[in-house]
Order: C-alpha cells, then structure tokens, then sequence
C-alpha cells in the first residue's frame, strides 16, 4: 500500500512538473491565439460581405424639372427599386445643367442615371455605360410664344429674346437646329429648369422659349410654333463599374416595374409612362447633337 502510493505520488509530481506545466500551457496559448485568429478573419469577412451588399447604389437624374420636383417623384422610384434589389438605392440630383454636364463629362461618378438620348449616348460611346431600360415613347421640344405674341416661323425670332435651359439639354440642343445660321440667332436667356424657361415666357422676361412638348399643355396662354423631330424617351443606363448581377436586377426590377400594384401607382401618380426594355442601339448617334458642346 505504501510503496503503490509513493510511485503515484511520484508519477503525480513528474507530471506536474514546471516543465510540463510550461508546455502545456504553451500549447493552450497557441490553440487560443489560433481560434482568436480564425474568428477574426470569418468576422472580416462577413464584414466585407455585409458592406458590399449594403453599398448604395446612386441614381442620378439630370435636371430637366426643378430639383423639388425631381426629388417628389423619383423617391418613390429610387425606393421601390431598393426593395425589388435588396440594396439601397439613393437619388443624385443637380441644380442646374451646367452641374449636371461638369459631373457627367468629368466621369459619371454614379452608378444608374436617367437621362436624354444625347446624353445616354455620350455615356455609352465614352464611358462604356449600356441601356437598361426606358420610359415608353418619344419626345419632342417645342419653341414656344405667349399667345398673344403670335410668331410664325423660327427666323422671326432671331435677335430676339429666347429662354432655354443651357447645353447639354436638349431643348438648347435642338434650339441650334431650329436657328442653324450663326449669325442669325435669338438672344439666348439661360434658366436653370424648363419650368423657369416656361415662366419666363409668361412674364414676358423673354418673347419665346424652346420646352419639352409634355410641358406644354401644363401652362395656359402659350402658342406654339414649331415642334422639332422626336427623339427616344429618356433611358436608364448602368456605369461598367456596377456588378454584372447587380446590373441584371436593376434591368428586371425596371422592366417590371409596372407589373405589381406598387409600382404601376408610383407611375400613375407621377404621370410617369411605362418603363419598357431598350438598348444602347436606340440611342445611337443621337450623341451627335452633342457637337460644339463644351467637353464633349
């Protein structure tokens, strides 16, 4: 019995030796610093997925309404589409063309933009964006008078005042269509949005305006006299730094945007036509318009 417990004894203290007790420790420090490390690197990376998946996307808009106006009735379409991609989407506004145009030719330093068909163009042909989809049917702009201003012809406006958004809109775009001529032009009054050119008319600040033909019929006491060619309806294209899967489901979120109930009253209650598929084909060569423009 005795000479049992002295070996146990011994065995007790040879295993609860300094030596021992190093290594063991040693061997948990480095199990322990191992797990630490492995939580880290999976936190990391979850991190980094969870940051990726809730980058904002930002969709810009050019300024052809006041930038209220813009904001009112693309909020709703920035959020529904946030819903249908799962990623937030955040709207980019501007508060003039000429900021507009400084930000699109400097880059497009945003992800989806609506805008003309020049425009659209000049992104695609320059900057390797691709057409997603679009608002349903064709534009025109119209060089407008005060009703009882009568005007005939477009030469009867020359040396005349005339108020258009500045380039690249396309009302000033098509305004040197209607006045080819250099050297027989109108007086050109630069205002920030088509409704300050609209109103610029009525306040008789100015004898005529080039507008977007919608816009017409929303103003009383304006003639119009000349509507100019029509282009495609304003496009929605996607920058080549946005995911190729990410871009997918911005185009089926668009083109099926008026399919559910939500999104159909979203364009109802902003007078918003349907959003149907396109291409970069529909739009090009209208970049072409784009010609002695600052930049291009």
């Amino acid at each position: 019995m005795h000479a049992f417990s002295t070996r146990t004894l011994n065995r007790l203290k040879k295993t609860a030796s300094p030596a021992h007790d190093r290594s063991h420790r040693g061997v948990l420090e480095k199990t322990a610093r191992s797990i630490a490390a492995t939580i880290a690197a999976v936190g990391l990376t979850l991190g980094s997925l969870q940051a990726q998946a809730e980058d904002a996307l930002t969709f810009a808009i050019a300024p052809f309404l006041p930038e209220a106006e813009l904001m009112e009735a693309y909020t709703p379409v920035a959020d529904h589409l946030s819903k249908q991609i799962e990623q937030p989407v955040e709207l980019k506004l501007f508060s003039s063309y000429l900021a507009f145009w400084e930000a699109t030719r400097s880059g497009s330093d945003f992800d989806l933009a609506l805008d003309s068909a020049p425009v659209t163009d000049f992104r695609i042909q320059r900057q390797g964006w691709r057409v997603i989809a679009r608002f349903e049917g064709e534009v025109t702009q119209s060089l407008v008078t005060r009703e009882d201003d009568l005007v005939f012809a477009p030469d009867e406006l020359v040396n005349e005042r005339v108020a258009v958004q500045p380039t690249p809109s396309v009302s000033a775009l098509t305004l040197y269509q209607l006045f080819p001529n250099p050297v027989k032009q109108p007086d050109l009054v630069f205002r920030d949005t088509n409704r300050d050119v609209a109103q610029a008319v009525l306040d008789e600040e100015v004898r005529a305006a080039v507008i977007p033909t919608p816009l017409v019929g929303g103003y009383t006491g304006l003639n119009t006299v000349v509507t100019t060619e029509t282009l495609p309806f304003l496009a929605f294209s996607v920058s080549p730094e946005v995911r190729p899967n990410t871009a997918d489901a911005l185009e089926k979120a668009l083109v099926t945007f008026g399919r559910s109930d939500a999104g159909q009253e979203i364009l109802e209650s902003n007078n918003l036509t349907d959003i149907v598929r396109a291409n970069d084909n529909l739009y090009r060569g209208h970049s072409e318009l784009l010609q002695g423009t600052y930049g291009y």
